[in-house]
């Protein structure tokens, strides 16, 4: 059985849409329920996954705990199999969706979350992945719902199995997600069209605007420059203690070996500079083993007068390796095409990104890059603009690095679903690509303006994701509330293009 896609109600035209959201902040709440009142009746919120002020708790699917929503819990009644995601197993890319939800749900791990859920080998993923596909199905079949809305590209595992799940269905999907861009968000329909640009404009109706700076504000407090080291300090004494209190409490009794972590902590502080801190935010075992792996790259030397390609390592896990990153979510799968369709003379410059943990850096990781003869793994304090500067173009999965390097005049080689992937000067990885190729395709000035301006005719104004607001000058949420839902409204109802 199947959801009906967009039901008409009898006797006129309205299309009745039965509304599945996935909102878990307030802003984009109070959007939410502006666009059911602006609907006049077309639109029925039938479920919402958000708070536990929300009809059911989104993040209680990943923590697996009993939080409930104001509707409960999805496994409060939903005791039974009932065989609904047999859809997903008929679908072509179910090892490849499966691989994705359990990279996402892995971030809430024993290695990653002091408060962490407890499946503990493949099979209990696999185990999951079923039982809450089911669970998931069966509400959207008896809600009959058919349109579901996510307030980003979904990427936290719970949104990413009601996409796949939307998807195995047939049923309408609606994503919004925030631009770096000052006061602009993209709308899509599907996370692989992500960047595939509408060309339902005509050149004479694109009004030229000038390329922006981005304002990069998530890493202001990132240096690109070496300085005196870093210190203990009193975050890696309280992450400490709360790793004792939840991972391991017998080492509280083990004074000797306490000495040792901080003897090994302190000798980490000592590698990296100081606005590098390792342990500010997290501390587990694995982020010690990570770290003392990174610090040995830390006073190694590289020569920026050679020829090589710079790659940055997008920070894991986000949205930028999973799922926008495609099967490249493994960097260094990305990497290793890379070298192959090098000349032998030319290295790849690899920096780590200085927000990144251990998450997906074990030693496995080290040892599989240092088996690419082309790679020079530069330190943390690399100055990312110099290497810009200096490369012979630049690689990347889907990082914003990729947007800067084409309004540098570099080419750019992107291994996943870039925003810009169709921008002049960006050559998309493909088996069969040849160096030449990417090296020959360089962004012209004009070429590049005429696009960016297209991007932005096709772009939506407001801000959905609330981290952005500080990027918009006398930002008014009343105003944006009501604009966004407007905008939102007529992209579920389908009497407004999406950007991609």
């Amino acid at each position: 059985m199947r959801p009906q896609k967009n039901q008409k109600k009898e006797n006129n035209n309205i299309i009745k849409i039965n509304l599945f959201a996935i909102s878990t902040a307030k802003n984009t709440n109070k959007i939410l329920k502006n666009i059911i009142n602006l609907s006049s009746g077309q639109i029925n919120l039938k479920l919402h996954f958000g708070d536990i002020s929300n009809q059911f708790k989104a993040s209680s699917l990943v923590r697996m705990n009993n939080k409930k929503g104001t509707g409960g819990h999805i496994f409060e009644k939903n005791k039974n199999f009932y065989g609904f995601e047999y859809q997903l197993m008929a679908n072509p890319y179910y090892k490849r969706d499966l691989e994705t939800f359990i990279d996402q749900l892995y971030r809430h791990s024993d290695a990653y979350r002091y408060k962490s859920h407890n499946l503990k080998n493949l099979q209990d993923y696999i185990d999951y992945y079923h039982i809450l596909a089911d669970a998931i199905s069966e509400l959207i079949i008896i809600n009959k719902i058919n349109h579901i809305l996510f307030f980003n590209i979904p990427h936290l595992a719970y949104d990413t199995i009601v996409y796949q799940v939307a998807k195995a269905l047939n049923i309408d999907v609606t994503i919004v997600t925030q631009s770096l861009i000052p006061n602009k968000f993209f709308s899509l329909r599907s996370i692989e069209n992500y960047g595939m640009l509408r060309s339902n404009l005509k050149s004479k109706d694109v009004e030229l605007i000038n390329l922006p700076k981005l304002n990069l504000f998530y890493m202001k407090k990132i240096k690109q420059k070496n300085e005196k080291h870093g210190i203990i300090n009193i975050k890696t004494f309280i992450n400490f203690i709360l790793y004792a209190f939840f991972k391991n409490p017998k080492i509280i009794i083990k004074p000797l070996y306490i000495w040792k972590i901080f003897s090994r902590v302190n000798k980490i502080y000592k590698s990296f500079p100081k606005w590098r801190d390792p342990f500010a935010n997290f501390f587990h075992v694995n982020e010690l083993a990570y770290f003392e792996h990174l610090s040995e790259f830390e006073s190694a030397d590289f020569d920026i007068r050679k020829k090589f390609v710079y790659f940055p390592l997008p920070m894991q896990p986000e949205m930028t390796t999973s799922p926008i990153g495609g099967i490249y979510r493994d960097q260094l799968l990305a990497i290793e095409e890379l070298s192959k369709i090098l000349p032998d003379d030319i290295k790849i410059f690899v920096k780590e990104n200085p927000k990144q943990g251990s998450y997906a850096r074990g030693p496995l990781f080290f040892h599989r890059i240092s088996r690419i003869k082309s790679v020079v793994f530069v330190p943390s304090y690399a100055n990312t603009k110099e290497l810009l500067e200096n490369s012979i173009f630049v690689a990347t999965t889907t990082g914003t690095v990729g947007w800067e390097s084409i309004c540098a005049g570099k080419s750019v080689l992107t291994f996943g679903y870039a925003w810009y992937r169709k921008f002049p000067g960006v050559t998309e990885f493909e088996k069969g690509i040849t160096y030449q190729k990417i090296v020959n395709n360089k962004p012209t000035p004009k070429k590049l303006k005429y696009k960016f301006s297209e991007l932005m005719g096709n772009s939506h104004k407001g801000i959905v994701d609330r981290a952005y607001t500080n990027l918009v000058n006398d930002y008014n949420e009343e105003e944006n509330s009501f604009e966004t839902s407007v905008i939102i409204r007529d992209l579920i109802l389908n009497n407004k293009n999406t950007t991609f």
